[in-house]
Formats: C-alpha cells, sequence, structure tokens
C-alpha cells in the first residue's frame, strides 16, 4: 500500500517538478528568469543605496559590489548582470 501512494506521488503530473526533472529548454528558461530577476534586484538595491547614502556613495558601493561578484562569480558574471541591468532600464 505504502509504495503506490510513493509511485503516485512520483508519478502525478500535477505536482510542481523539481530541476532534475525539467527539460534542457525548461531548465534554460528557468535560468534566464532567475538572471533577470537578479538583475531587478540590484536595480532595487542600487536605488535604496541612492536614497540612504547618496549617489556618490552608492557609486562606490555599486563599484565594491561589482568587484565582489567578479571575485566569486568571474567577469562574465558581472559582463552579464551589467547587460541584463542596461537592457531593463532601457525598457523602463
Amino acid at each position: 500500500m505504502n509504495d503506490n501512494k510513493q509511485i503516485d506521488f512520483l508519478t502525478d503530473t500535477k505536482k510542481p517538478r523539481n530541476l532534475a526533472t525539467l527539460t534542457q529548454q525548461e531548465r534554460s528558461s528557468l535560468l534566464e528568469t532567475m538572471k533577470n530577476m537578479e538583475a531587478k534586484e540590484w536595480i532595487v538595491r542600487h536605488k535604496r543605496k541612492v536614497q540612504d547614502l547618496g549617489s556618490v556613495n552608492a557609486s562606490g558601493w555599486w563599484r565594491q559590489t561589482l568587484s565582489d561578484i567578479q571575485q566569486k562569480r568571474g567577469q562574465a558574471v558581472v559582463d552579464d548582470l551589467r547587460r541584463r541591468i542596461n537592457i531593463i532600464k532601457e525598457k523602463a
């Protein structure tokens, strides 16, 4: 009886799937969404810093933040983040 419940859970298509069960296209789409959301979050954080610290200090904070991201995740990630931020700002 217990085995049937487990099989039903694993085969139920109405339940959300985890990353292991997503197709390559679904994973790629999810990654794009996450990267775009990260860019939007950094825009919000930067605006908040400008309000709290002023534009000069916020610019220094942003340069340091980009440096930290570059050290931890690489220059390609920083370049992609900047590109996404610029695209989002252009659309707004």
